[in-house]
Protein backbone atom coordinates (compact mmCIF):
# COMPACT_ATOMS: atom_id res chain seq x y z
CA UNK A 1 0.00 0.00 0.00
CA UNK A 2 1.19 3.80 -0.97
CA UNK A 3 2.28 5.72 2.07
CA UNK A 4 0.22 8.29 0.87
CA UNK A 5 -3.34 9.02 2.24
CA UNK A 6 -5.76 9.60 -0.49
CA UNK A 7 -7.62 13.06 -0.85
CA UNK A 8 -11.30 12.46 0.29
CA UNK A 9 -13.96 12.62 -3.04
CA UNK A 10 -16.16 15.91 -2.68
CA UNK A 11 -19.65 14.19 -1.66
CA UNK A 12 -21.94 14.82 -5.40
CA UNK A 13 -24.04 17.47 -3.50
CA UNK A 14 -21.29 19.68 -2.61
CA UNK A 15 -19.90 20.02 -6.18
CA UNK A 16 -23.25 20.46 -7.50
CA UNK A 17 -23.36 23.45 -5.20
CA UNK A 18 -20.35 24.90 -6.20
CA UNK A 19 -20.76 24.41 -9.45
CA UNK A 20 -24.31 26.25 -9.50
CA UNK A 21 -22.75 29.16 -7.04
CA UNK A 22 -19.68 29.22 -10.04
CA UNK A 23 -22.39 29.42 -12.44
CA UNK A 24 -24.47 31.82 -10.37
CA UNK A 25 -21.52 34.38 -10.13
CA UNK A 26 -20.92 34.52 -13.75
CA UNK A 27 -24.48 35.00 -14.84
CA UNK A 28 -24.30 37.91 -12.31
CA UNK A 29 -20.82 39.37 -13.57
CA UNK A 30 -22.48 38.62 -17.13
CA UNK A 31 -25.82 40.89 -15.93
CA UNK A 32 -23.45 43.48 -14.44
CA UNK A 33 -21.18 43.76 -17.33
CA UNK A 34 -24.47 44.02 -19.81
CA UNK A 35 -26.19 47.13 -17.54
CA UNK A 36 -22.87 48.31 -17.23
CA UNK A 37 -22.50 48.81 -21.23
CA UNK A 38 -26.04 49.96 -21.75
CA UNK A 39 -25.68 52.70 -19.11
CA UNK A 40 -22.39 54.00 -21.25
CA UNK A 41 -23.98 53.12 -23.91
CA UNK A 42 -26.37 55.72 -22.97
CA UNK A 43 -23.95 58.16 -21.60
CA UNK A 44 -22.02 58.35 -25.17
CA UNK A 45 -25.15 58.74 -27.46
CA UNK A 46 -26.16 61.48 -24.79
CA UNK A 47 -22.94 63.65 -26.08
CA UNK A 48 -24.10 64.57 -29.46
CA UNK A 49 -27.83 64.52 -28.92
CA UNK A 50 -27.50 67.08 -26.08
CA UNK A 51 -25.13 69.09 -28.86
CA UNK A 52 -27.96 69.19 -31.64
CA UNK A 53 -30.34 70.20 -28.88
CA UNK A 54 -28.11 73.36 -28.07
CA UNK A 55 -27.52 74.09 -32.01
CA UNK A 56 -30.32 76.41 -32.77
CA UNK A 57 -30.22 78.73 -30.08
CA UNK A 58 -26.24 78.67 -30.17
CA UNK A 59 -25.18 76.98 -33.32
CA UNK A 60 -22.83 73.54 -33.62
CA UNK A 61 -19.54 75.56 -33.63
CA UNK A 62 -20.26 77.38 -29.96
CA UNK A 63 -22.32 74.93 -28.55
CA UNK A 64 -19.03 72.72 -28.61
CA UNK A 65 -16.49 75.40 -27.72
CA UNK A 66 -16.38 74.07 -24.26
CA UNK A 67 -18.37 70.39 -24.57
CA UNK A 68 -15.53 67.51 -25.04
CA UNK A 69 -13.48 69.32 -22.35
CA UNK A 70 -15.86 69.65 -20.02
CA UNK A 71 -17.14 65.71 -20.86
CA UNK A 72 -13.49 64.71 -20.14
CA UNK A 73 -13.45 66.33 -16.24
CA UNK A 74 -16.82 64.90 -15.77
CA UNK A 75 -15.75 61.74 -16.64
CA UNK A 76 -12.30 61.61 -14.83
CA UNK A 77 -14.33 63.00 -11.33
CA UNK A 78 -16.87 60.52 -11.75
CA UNK A 79 -14.72 57.13 -12.45
CA UNK A 80 -11.57 58.84 -9.74
CA UNK A 81 -13.77 60.18 -7.09
CA UNK A 82 -16.36 57.53 -7.18
CA UNK A 83 -15.27 55.80 -4.32
CA UNK A 84 -14.41 59.28 -1.85
CA UNK A 85 -18.05 59.55 -2.48
CA UNK A 86 -19.23 56.10 -1.85
CA UNK A 87 -19.16 57.09 1.58
CA UNK A 88 -21.16 59.77 1.66
CA UNK A 89 -23.66 58.98 -1.39
CA UNK A 90 -25.33 56.00 -2.20
CA UNK A 91 -24.11 53.25 -4.63
CA UNK A 92 -27.15 52.62 -6.15
CA UNK A 93 -27.73 55.98 -8.19
CA UNK A 94 -28.19 54.54 -11.66
CA UNK A 95 -32.11 55.03 -11.27
CA UNK A 96 -31.79 58.85 -11.57
CA UNK A 97 -29.87 59.01 -14.98
CA UNK A 98 -33.67 58.15 -16.01
CA UNK A 99 -34.96 61.37 -14.00
CA UNK A 100 -32.28 63.70 -15.19
CA UNK A 101 -32.56 62.32 -19.18
CA UNK A 102 -36.49 63.21 -18.55
CA UNK A 103 -36.04 66.80 -17.08
CA UNK A 104 -33.52 67.69 -19.85
CA UNK A 105 -35.95 68.96 -22.09
CA UNK A 106 -37.67 70.84 -19.76
CA UNK A 107 -34.55 72.64 -18.40
CA UNK A 108 -33.53 73.35 -21.68
CA UNK A 109 -36.94 74.91 -22.50
CA UNK A 110 -36.49 76.81 -19.09
CA UNK A 111 -32.83 78.31 -19.92
CA UNK A 112 -33.64 78.80 -23.62
CA UNK A 113 -35.06 82.45 -22.71
CA UNK A 114 -32.19 83.77 -21.47
CA UNK A 115 -29.47 82.75 -24.34
CA UNK A 116 -28.12 86.14 -24.66
CA UNK A 117 -27.88 87.00 -20.61
CA UNK A 118 -26.25 83.70 -20.33
CA UNK A 119 -23.86 84.78 -23.65
CA UNK A 120 -22.24 82.28 -26.21
CA UNK A 121 -19.45 82.00 -24.51
CA UNK A 122 -20.68 80.17 -21.07
CA UNK A 123 -24.32 79.37 -21.89
CA UNK A 124 -23.72 76.11 -23.34
CA UNK A 125 -21.30 74.78 -20.60
CA UNK A 126 -24.28 76.44 -18.07
CA UNK A 127 -26.72 74.55 -19.79
CA UNK A 128 -24.92 71.13 -20.03
CA UNK A 129 -24.07 71.08 -16.99
CA UNK A 130 -27.58 70.82 -15.36
CA UNK A 131 -28.53 68.20 -18.17
CA UNK A 132 -25.85 66.30 -19.92
CA UNK A 133 -22.80 66.40 -17.87
CA UNK A 134 -24.66 64.87 -14.24
CA UNK A 135 -26.16 62.07 -16.63
CA UNK A 136 -22.78 61.41 -18.04
CA UNK A 137 -21.28 61.48 -13.94
CA UNK A 138 -23.93 59.14 -12.48
CA UNK A 139 -23.63 56.68 -16.36
CA UNK A 140 -19.89 56.33 -15.15
CA UNK A 141 -20.65 56.53 -11.94
CA UNK A 142 -23.09 53.58 -11.80
CA UNK A 143 -21.14 52.22 -14.50
CA UNK A 144 -18.13 51.41 -12.26
CA UNK A 145 -19.65 49.93 -9.64
CA UNK A 146 -21.23 47.50 -11.67
CA UNK A 147 -17.91 46.29 -13.44
CA UNK A 148 -16.15 46.15 -10.26
CA UNK A 149 -17.74 42.81 -9.83
CA UNK A 150 -15.03 41.76 -12.21
CA UNK A 151 -12.12 39.67 -11.16
CA UNK A 152 -9.28 40.87 -12.89
CA UNK A 153 -7.05 38.78 -10.52
CA UNK A 154 -6.45 36.17 -12.81
CA UNK A 155 -4.66 38.76 -15.74
CA UNK A 156 -1.95 39.31 -13.05
CA UNK A 157 -2.12 42.77 -13.48
CA UNK A 158 -0.31 44.69 -10.73
CA UNK A 159 -2.20 46.57 -8.11
CA UNK A 160 -2.19 49.98 -9.76
CA UNK A 161 -2.72 48.88 -13.27
CA UNK A 162 -5.78 47.27 -12.49
CA UNK A 163 -7.06 49.62 -10.59
CA UNK A 164 -7.51 52.11 -13.55
CA UNK A 165 -8.09 49.29 -16.13
CA UNK A 166 -11.83 49.56 -16.18
CA UNK A 167 -12.49 53.14 -15.52
CA UNK A 168 -10.02 53.67 -18.56
CA UNK A 169 -12.52 51.21 -20.44
CA UNK A 170 -15.28 52.63 -19.60
CA UNK A 171 -14.33 56.25 -20.56
CA UNK A 172 -12.86 54.97 -23.84
CA UNK A 173 -16.38 53.53 -24.58
CA UNK A 174 -18.26 56.48 -23.78
CA UNK A 175 -16.02 58.74 -25.76
CA UNK A 176 -15.76 56.41 -28.94
CA UNK A 177 -19.68 55.91 -28.65
CA UNK A 178 -20.23 59.70 -28.96
CA UNK A 179 -17.72 60.09 -31.78
CA UNK A 180 -19.79 57.49 -33.77
CA UNK A 181 -23.13 58.69 -32.88
CA UNK A 182 -22.16 61.84 -33.62
CA UNK A 183 -21.40 60.69 -36.98
CA UNK A 184 -23.98 58.33 -37.92
CA UNK A 185 -27.45 60.31 -36.12
CA UNK A 186 -27.51 63.40 -38.86
CA UNK A 187 -28.27 60.91 -41.15
CA UNK A 188 -31.59 59.36 -39.48
CA UNK A 189 -32.16 62.53 -37.93
CA UNK A 190 -35.90 63.61 -38.93
CA UNK A 191 -36.78 60.29 -40.82
CA UNK A 192 -39.43 59.53 -37.67
CA UNK A 193 -40.91 61.49 -34.68
CA UNK A 194 -38.27 58.91 -32.04
CA UNK A 195 -35.46 60.34 -34.16
CA UNK A 196 -35.26 64.34 -33.63
CA UNK A 197 -33.56 66.04 -30.63
CA UNK A 198 -36.54 65.56 -28.37
CA UNK A 199 -36.85 62.70 -29.59
CA UNK A 200 -33.70 61.17 -28.75
CA UNK A 201 -33.77 62.54 -25.64
CA UNK A 202 -37.02 60.75 -24.60
CA UNK A 203 -35.61 57.11 -26.06
CA UNK A 204 -32.63 57.97 -23.85
CA UNK A 205 -34.31 58.68 -20.95
CA UNK A 206 -36.80 55.40 -21.46
CA UNK A 207 -33.37 52.88 -22.07
CA UNK A 208 -32.26 54.40 -19.27
CA UNK A 209 -35.46 53.77 -16.81
CA UNK A 210 -35.50 50.05 -18.70
CA UNK A 211 -32.19 49.30 -17.68
CA UNK A 212 -32.47 50.46 -13.73
CA UNK A 213 -36.48 50.25 -12.53
CA UNK A 214 -37.43 52.18 -10.01
CA UNK A 215 -39.78 54.21 -8.37
CA UNK A 216 -37.87 57.09 -8.46
CA UNK A 217 -38.91 57.53 -12.06
CA UNK A 218 -41.86 58.72 -10.70
CA UNK A 219 -40.19 62.48 -9.97
CA UNK A 220 -39.90 62.42 -13.74
CA UNK A 221 -43.67 62.35 -14.50
CA UNK A 222 -44.29 66.33 -14.02
CA UNK A 223 -40.96 66.62 -17.10
CA UNK A 224 -42.88 64.18 -19.21
CA UNK A 225 -46.07 66.05 -19.20
CA UNK A 226 -44.34 69.10 -19.63
CA UNK A 227 -42.38 68.08 -22.79
CA UNK A 228 -45.16 66.80 -24.15
CA UNK A 229 -47.63 69.15 -23.33
CA UNK A 230 -46.27 72.35 -23.22
CA UNK A 231 -43.09 72.25 -25.02
CA UNK A 232 -42.62 74.28 -28.49
CA UNK A 233 -39.77 72.34 -29.20
CA UNK A 234 -41.60 68.84 -29.06
CA UNK A 235 -42.07 67.82 -33.04
CA UNK A 236 -45.26 67.02 -33.10
CA UNK A 237 -48.73 69.01 -34.17
CA UNK A 238 -49.76 70.49 -30.91
CA UNK A 239 -45.52 70.88 -30.56
CA UNK A 240 -46.34 72.89 -33.73
CA UNK A 241 -49.10 74.94 -32.43
CA UNK A 242 -47.47 75.85 -29.13
CA UNK A 243 -44.53 77.42 -30.95
CA UNK A 244 -46.59 79.11 -33.38
CA UNK A 245 -48.75 80.84 -30.57
CA UNK A 246 -45.72 81.71 -28.74
CA UNK A 247 -44.05 83.58 -31.93
CA UNK A 248 -47.16 85.04 -33.15
CA UNK A 249 -47.68 86.54 -29.55
CA UNK A 250 -44.06 87.59 -28.76
CA UNK A 251 -42.54 88.35 -32.16
CA UNK A 252 -45.35 89.10 -34.92
CA UNK A 253 -44.27 86.06 -36.72
CA UNK A 254 -45.62 82.56 -37.94
CA UNK A 255 -43.52 79.47 -38.37
CA UNK A 256 -45.04 77.84 -41.47
CA UNK A 257 -43.15 74.74 -41.14
CA UNK A 258 -40.11 72.75 -40.03
CA UNK A 259 -38.13 69.71 -39.84
CA UNK A 260 -35.17 68.29 -38.55
CA UNK A 261 -32.52 66.99 -41.66
CA UNK A 262 -29.18 66.01 -42.28
CA UNK A 263 -27.88 69.43 -42.03
CA UNK A 264 -29.88 70.72 -39.06
CA UNK A 265 -33.02 72.13 -37.69
CA UNK A 266 -34.50 73.55 -40.69
CA UNK A 267 -37.22 76.08 -40.49
CA UNK A 268 -39.52 78.59 -42.85
CA UNK A 269 -40.22 81.64 -41.21
CA UNK A 270 -42.45 84.62 -41.82
CA UNK A 271 -43.00 87.92 -40.15
CA UNK A 272 -46.08 90.38 -40.16
CA UNK A 273 -45.10 93.92 -40.67
CA UNK A 274 -45.69 96.39 -43.08
CA UNK A 275 -42.08 95.34 -44.90
CA UNK A 276 -43.14 91.28 -44.60
CA UNK A 277 -40.51 88.81 -45.36
CA UNK A 278 -39.87 84.87 -45.50
CA UNK A 279 -36.91 83.22 -44.35
CA UNK A 280 -35.40 80.25 -44.10
CA UNK A 281 -33.37 79.09 -41.57
CA UNK A 282 -30.92 76.14 -40.37
CA UNK A 283 -30.14 75.60 -37.02
CA UNK A 284 -28.48 79.49 -35.68
CA UNK A 285 -28.25 80.65 -39.32
CA UNK A 286 -30.31 81.88 -42.67
CA UNK A 287 -29.53 80.11 -45.78
CA UNK A 288 -32.34 83.10 -47.57
CA UNK A 289 -35.34 85.10 -47.42
CA UNK A 290 -37.65 87.21 -49.43
CA UNK A 291 -39.32 90.43 -48.70
CA UNK A 292 -42.71 89.65 -49.35
CA UNK A 293 -45.31 91.73 -52.01
CA UNK A 294 -47.50 93.36 -49.30
CA UNK A 295 -49.51 96.36 -50.04
CA UNK A 296 -47.55 98.41 -48.10
CA UNK A 297 -44.58 96.87 -50.77
CA UNK A 298 -46.45 97.54 -53.59
CA UNK A 299 -47.19 100.99 -52.98
CA UNK A 300 -43.64 101.49 -53.43
CA UNK A 301 -43.27 99.45 -56.90
CA UNK A 302 -42.09 95.83 -55.61
CA UNK A 303 -44.36 93.83 -57.84
CA UNK A 304 -42.21 90.17 -57.35
CA UNK A 305 -40.88 88.74 -54.24
CA UNK A 306 -37.20 90.28 -53.81
CA UNK A 307 -34.00 88.54 -52.42
CA UNK A 308 -33.29 90.50 -48.58
CA UNK A 309 -29.66 89.66 -48.70
CA UNK A 310 -27.66 91.33 -51.59
CA UNK A 311 -25.04 88.40 -51.59
CA UNK A 312 -27.31 86.17 -53.30
CA UNK A 313 -27.91 88.27 -56.51
CA UNK A 314 -24.34 89.37 -56.56
CA UNK A 315 -23.51 85.68 -57.58
CA UNK A 316 -25.55 86.45 -60.39
CA UNK A 317 -22.81 88.64 -61.88
CA UNK A 318 -21.11 85.23 -63.39
CA UNK A 319 -23.14 86.19 -66.34
CA UNK A 320 -21.86 89.68 -66.90
CA UNK A 321 -18.17 88.41 -67.36
CA UNK A 322 -17.21 89.49 -70.63
CA UNK A 323 -15.14 86.50 -72.23
CA UNK A 324 -11.62 87.66 -71.81
CA UNK A 325 -10.60 86.95 -75.62
CA UNK A 326 -12.83 88.93 -78.32
CA UNK A 327 -13.36 86.47 -81.24
CA UNK A 328 -15.32 86.48 -84.34
CA UNK A 329 -17.19 83.75 -83.42
CA UNK A 330 -21.26 84.62 -82.73
CA UNK A 331 -21.48 84.17 -79.04
CA UNK A 332 -23.80 81.57 -77.21
CA UNK A 333 -27.26 82.47 -76.23
CA UNK A 334 -28.50 81.57 -72.33
CA UNK A 335 -30.46 78.74 -73.73
CA UNK A 336 -26.90 76.96 -75.09
CA UNK A 337 -25.44 77.42 -71.91
CA UNK A 338 -24.86 75.57 -68.89
CA UNK A 339 -24.92 76.32 -64.87
CA UNK A 340 -23.52 74.36 -62.02
CA UNK A 341 -24.84 75.97 -58.40
CA UNK A 342 -23.62 74.16 -55.35
CA UNK A 343 -25.59 74.88 -52.41
CA UNK A 344 -29.12 75.87 -52.80
CA UNK A 345 -30.46 77.87 -50.03
CA UNK A 346 -34.14 79.28 -50.71
CA UNK A 347 -32.73 79.10 -55.12
CA UNK A 348 -32.57 83.11 -55.74
CA UNK A 349 -29.45 82.34 -57.96
CA UNK A 350 -30.34 79.14 -59.80
CA UNK A 351 -33.82 81.05 -60.09
CA UNK A 352 -32.41 83.18 -62.21
CA UNK A 353 -30.16 80.95 -64.01
CA UNK A 354 -33.38 79.00 -65.10
CA UNK A 355 -35.42 82.53 -65.81
CA UNK A 356 -32.30 83.26 -68.28
CA UNK A 357 -32.96 79.78 -69.82
CA UNK A 358 -29.45 78.43 -68.94
CA UNK A 359 -29.70 74.93 -68.31
CA UNK A 360 -29.33 74.42 -64.46
CA UNK A 361 -27.82 71.96 -62.44
CA UNK A 362 -28.32 72.55 -58.38
CA UNK A 363 -26.40 69.87 -55.73
CA UNK A 364 -27.91 70.18 -52.35
CA UNK A 365 -26.90 67.80 -49.66
CA UNK A 366 -30.38 68.14 -47.81
CA UNK A 367 -33.23 67.45 -49.41
CA UNK A 368 -35.62 69.10 -46.84
CA UNK A 369 -33.37 72.42 -47.89
CA UNK A 370 -34.80 71.59 -51.64
CA UNK A 371 -38.19 70.53 -50.81
CA UNK A 372 -38.61 73.88 -48.52
CA UNK A 373 -36.91 76.33 -51.91
CA UNK A 374 -39.77 74.58 -53.63
CA UNK A 375 -42.53 74.74 -51.57
CA UNK A 376 -42.22 78.32 -49.92
CA UNK A 377 -39.91 80.02 -52.12
CA UNK A 378 -41.08 79.15 -55.57
CA UNK A 379 -38.19 77.26 -56.59
CA UNK A 380 -38.08 76.37 -60.95
CA UNK A 381 -38.89 72.91 -60.90
CA UNK A 382 -36.86 73.11 -64.75
CA UNK A 383 -33.76 72.05 -63.38
CA UNK A 384 -31.29 69.26 -62.78
CA UNK A 385 -32.07 68.54 -58.94
CA UNK A 386 -28.40 66.31 -57.29
CA UNK A 387 -29.38 65.58 -53.56
CA UNK A 388 -25.56 64.78 -52.95
CA UNK A 389 -22.91 65.52 -51.23
CA UNK A 390 -20.77 67.90 -53.74
CA UNK A 391 -17.47 66.63 -53.25
CA UNK A 392 -18.73 62.92 -54.76
CA UNK A 393 -20.81 64.69 -57.29
CA UNK A 394 -17.61 67.04 -58.54
CA UNK A 395 -14.89 64.37 -57.98
CA UNK A 396 -16.57 62.09 -60.49
CA UNK A 397 -18.08 64.99 -62.95
CA UNK A 398 -14.84 66.51 -63.51
CA UNK A 399 -13.48 63.13 -64.72
CA UNK A 400 -16.62 61.59 -66.76
CA UNK A 401 -17.61 65.09 -67.83
CA UNK A 402 -15.29 67.86 -68.02
CA UNK A 403 -15.72 71.12 -69.38
CA UNK A 404 -19.93 70.83 -69.04
CA UNK A 405 -20.40 74.20 -67.50
CA UNK A 406 -19.90 77.77 -68.80
CA UNK A 407 -20.86 79.00 -64.98
CA UNK A 408 -20.34 77.74 -61.55
CA UNK A 409 -22.13 79.26 -58.55
CA UNK A 410 -20.82 77.96 -55.19
CA UNK A 411 -22.90 78.95 -52.10
CA UNK A 412 -22.81 76.49 -49.10
CA UNK A 413 -21.76 79.19 -45.94
CA UNK A 414 -23.93 78.22 -43.43
CA UNK A 415 -23.57 78.59 -38.76
CA UNK A 416 -20.20 80.75 -39.14
CA UNK A 417 -18.23 77.70 -40.62
CA UNK A 418 -17.90 76.08 -44.06
CA UNK A 419 -17.73 72.47 -44.95
CA UNK A 420 -13.77 72.52 -44.98
CA UNK A 421 -13.20 69.98 -47.89
CA UNK A 422 -15.68 72.36 -50.42
CA UNK A 423 -12.75 75.19 -49.88
CA UNK A 424 -9.43 72.42 -50.58
CA UNK A 425 -7.50 72.71 -53.69
CA UNK A 426 -8.73 69.16 -54.61
CA UNK A 427 -12.61 70.36 -55.14
CA UNK A 428 -11.30 73.64 -56.53
CA UNK A 429 -9.26 71.74 -59.38
CA UNK A 430 -12.45 69.80 -59.66
CA UNK A 431 -14.37 73.18 -60.16
CA UNK A 432 -11.92 74.16 -62.68
CA UNK A 433 -11.93 70.99 -64.42
CA UNK A 434 -15.86 71.56 -64.68
CA UNK A 435 -15.87 74.72 -66.60
CA UNK A 436 -15.50 75.80 -70.28
CA UNK A 437 -12.42 77.02 -71.16
CA UNK A 438 -14.57 80.75 -71.19
CA UNK A 439 -16.11 79.47 -67.80
CA UNK A 440 -16.60 81.99 -64.76
CA UNK A 441 -17.39 80.81 -60.82
CA UNK A 442 -18.52 82.81 -58.58
CA UNK A 443 -17.60 81.98 -54.73
CA UNK A 444 -19.88 82.92 -51.76
CA UNK A 445 -17.83 83.34 -48.76
CA UNK A 446 -18.13 85.34 -45.36
CA UNK A 447 -15.40 86.30 -42.78
CA UNK A 448 -12.75 88.65 -41.45
CA UNK A 449 -10.15 89.18 -44.00
CA UNK A 450 -7.93 89.47 -40.75
CA UNK A 451 -8.69 86.47 -40.00
CA UNK A 452 -6.49 82.96 -41.15
CA UNK A 453 -9.28 80.61 -42.05
CA UNK A 454 -10.47 83.89 -45.21
CA UNK A 455 -6.77 84.83 -45.59
CA UNK A 456 -6.21 80.49 -46.27
CA UNK A 457 -9.21 80.01 -48.29
CA UNK A 458 -8.42 82.97 -50.68
CA UNK A 459 -5.00 81.78 -51.07
CA UNK A 460 -6.49 78.27 -52.37
CA UNK A 461 -9.00 79.74 -54.14
CA UNK A 462 -6.44 82.02 -56.37
CA UNK A 463 -3.82 79.10 -56.80
CA UNK A 464 -6.46 77.27 -58.93
CA UNK A 465 -8.01 79.96 -60.24
CA UNK A 466 -5.42 82.58 -61.81
CA UNK A 467 -7.82 85.63 -62.26
CA UNK A 468 -10.33 86.49 -59.26
CA UNK A 469 -11.87 89.72 -57.90
CA UNK A 470 -13.43 90.15 -54.77
CA UNK A 471 -16.46 92.24 -54.21
CA UNK A 472 -18.23 92.69 -50.55
CA UNK A 473 -21.76 92.80 -50.06
CA UNK A 474 -21.97 95.76 -48.40
CA UNK A 475 -20.16 98.74 -47.18
CA UNK A 476 -18.73 98.70 -43.39
CA UNK A 477 -20.96 99.80 -41.09
CA UNK A 478 -20.59 103.43 -39.86
CA UNK A 479 -20.92 101.61 -36.15
CA UNK A 480 -17.73 99.90 -36.71
CA UNK A 481 -15.20 100.29 -34.53
CA UNK A 482 -11.49 100.15 -35.98
CA UNK A 483 -9.35 96.85 -35.22
CA UNK A 484 -13.09 95.51 -33.98
CA UNK A 485 -13.54 91.86 -36.44
CA UNK A 486 -15.01 92.77 -39.16
CA UNK A 487 -17.22 89.42 -40.99
CA UNK A 488 -18.94 90.25 -44.35
CA UNK A 489 -20.11 88.15 -46.77
CA UNK A 490 -17.91 88.27 -49.65
CA UNK A 491 -18.09 86.86 -53.48
CA UNK A 492 -15.14 85.91 -55.02
CA UNK A 493 -15.66 85.55 -58.47
CA UNK A 494 -12.55 84.54 -61.32
CA UNK A 495 -12.01 82.74 -64.80
CA UNK A 496 -11.03 79.67 -65.40
CA UNK A 497 -8.15 80.90 -68.01
CA UNK A 498 -6.89 84.61 -67.99
CA UNK A 499 -4.43 84.28 -71.05
CA UNK A 500 -1.89 86.43 -69.06
CA UNK A 501 -4.06 89.09 -67.89
CA UNK A 502 -4.35 88.14 -64.46
CA UNK A 503 -7.32 89.88 -62.39
CA UNK A 504 -7.89 92.39 -65.46
CA UNK A 505 -9.14 89.61 -67.12
CA UNK A 506 -12.69 89.54 -64.94
CA UNK A 507 -14.21 92.53 -66.95
CA UNK A 508 -18.05 93.21 -66.26
CA UNK A 509 -20.14 94.13 -69.54
CA UNK A 510 -23.04 96.61 -69.52
CA UNK A 511 -26.31 94.77 -68.19
CA UNK A 512 -29.05 94.95 -70.37
CA UNK A 513 -32.31 95.44 -69.11
CA UNK A 514 -33.34 91.73 -69.58
CA UNK A 515 -30.57 90.61 -67.04
CA UNK A 516 -32.54 92.44 -64.26
CA UNK A 517 -35.36 90.09 -64.65
CA UNK A 518 -37.81 93.16 -63.47
CA UNK A 519 -36.19 92.92 -59.88
CA UNK A 520 -35.58 96.04 -57.57
CA UNK A 521 -32.56 93.62 -55.85
CA UNK A 522 -31.25 93.20 -59.03
CA UNK A 523 -30.92 96.46 -59.93
CA UNK A 524 -29.56 97.93 -56.64
CA UNK A 525 -27.33 94.46 -56.23
CA UNK A 526 -26.65 93.01 -59.66
CA UNK A 527 -23.60 94.85 -61.14
CA UNK A 528 -20.48 94.52 -58.61
CA UNK A 529 -19.27 98.52 -57.38
CA UNK A 530 -16.20 99.39 -57.42
CA UNK A 531 -16.34 100.77 -54.21
CA UNK A 532 -17.48 97.73 -52.76
CA UNK A 533 -14.00 95.64 -54.54
CA UNK A 534 -11.81 94.80 -51.82
CA UNK A 535 -8.12 94.87 -52.77
CA UNK A 536 -6.97 92.07 -51.60
CA UNK A 537 -3.24 90.81 -52.32
CA UNK A 538 -2.74 86.70 -53.21
CA UNK A 539 0.14 85.41 -52.01
CA UNK A 540 1.52 82.33 -54.39
CA UNK A 541 2.68 78.97 -52.90
CA UNK A 542 6.13 79.34 -54.21
CA UNK A 543 6.25 82.67 -52.50
CA UNK A 544 5.21 81.45 -49.33
CA UNK A 545 1.24 81.49 -49.14
CA UNK A 546 -0.40 78.91 -47.71
CA UNK A 547 -2.96 76.87 -49.16
CA UNK A 548 -5.32 73.94 -48.22
CA UNK A 549 -5.48 70.78 -49.45
CA UNK A 550 -7.61 67.59 -48.11
CA UNK A 551 -5.10 66.54 -45.33
CA UNK A 552 -4.96 70.43 -44.26
CA UNK A 553 -8.66 70.95 -43.60
CA UNK A 554 -8.12 70.64 -39.54
CA UNK A 555 -5.85 74.20 -40.23
CA UNK A 556 -9.13 75.91 -41.24
CA UNK A 557 -11.55 74.16 -38.67
CA UNK A 558 -9.24 76.26 -35.80
CA UNK A 559 -10.73 79.13 -37.10
CA UNK A 560 -13.93 78.14 -37.03
CA UNK A 561 -14.62 79.12 -33.38
CA UNK A 562 -13.79 82.72 -34.19
CA UNK A 563 -15.90 82.84 -37.36
CA UNK A 564 -19.03 80.88 -35.45
CA UNK A 565 -19.26 83.21 -32.35
CA UNK A 566 -18.89 86.21 -34.68
CA UNK A 567 -21.68 85.11 -36.83
CA UNK A 568 -23.85 84.35 -33.94
CA UNK A 569 -23.28 87.74 -32.53
CA UNK A 570 -24.53 89.36 -35.68
CA UNK A 571 -27.74 86.60 -35.83
CA UNK A 572 -28.96 88.34 -32.76
CA UNK A 573 -29.24 91.23 -34.75
CA UNK A 574 -30.72 89.87 -38.14
CA UNK A 575 -34.04 88.40 -36.00
CA UNK A 576 -34.73 88.73 -32.10
CA UNK A 577 -33.59 86.89 -29.37
CA UNK A 578 -37.34 85.04 -29.12
CA UNK A 579 -37.35 83.84 -32.44
CA UNK A 580 -34.04 81.91 -32.35
CA UNK A 581 -35.34 80.53 -28.84
CA UNK A 582 -38.56 79.36 -29.81
CA UNK A 583 -37.51 77.06 -32.75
Amino acid sequence: MSSRQKTPKKPKAAKEAEKHARQLATSTVLKNVSRAAAMLLIAGIASPVSQLNLSPVYGSIPSSLHHQRTMTFTAIGALIGRKGLKRYVSADLAAYIAVISYWAPVIQFLLFPFSTKLGIEHGPLIIESLTYYPLLFLSLYAAADLLDTIDLSHFNLPASIGEIVIPTASYFTVSSIAKLSNASIPNILGTSLYFTRIGFQMLLASSAAFIAPSRVVLLAFPAILHTLWANPHHPSSHGFQLANSTLWSNQNYTLLARQESITGYVSVLESHTDNAFRLLRCDHSLLGGEWLVTPEAYKKGQRQRESIFAVFVLLEAVRLVEPVLKTDIEPLSDSQKSALVIGLGIGTAPNAMIAHGINTTIVELDPVVHHYATKYFNLSPNHTAVIDDAVTYVKSKSVTNPASFEYIIHDVFTGGAEPVFLFTTEFMTGLHALLKDDGVVAINYAGDLSLGSTRLVLNTIHAIFPACRLFRDSPTSETHAPGEPDFINMVVICVKNDHGLGKEAVKFRSPRPEDFLESIARHNFLVPKEELEVEYEYVKADEGGRVMGRDDVGELEKYHKEGAVSHWKIMRTVLPDGVWESW
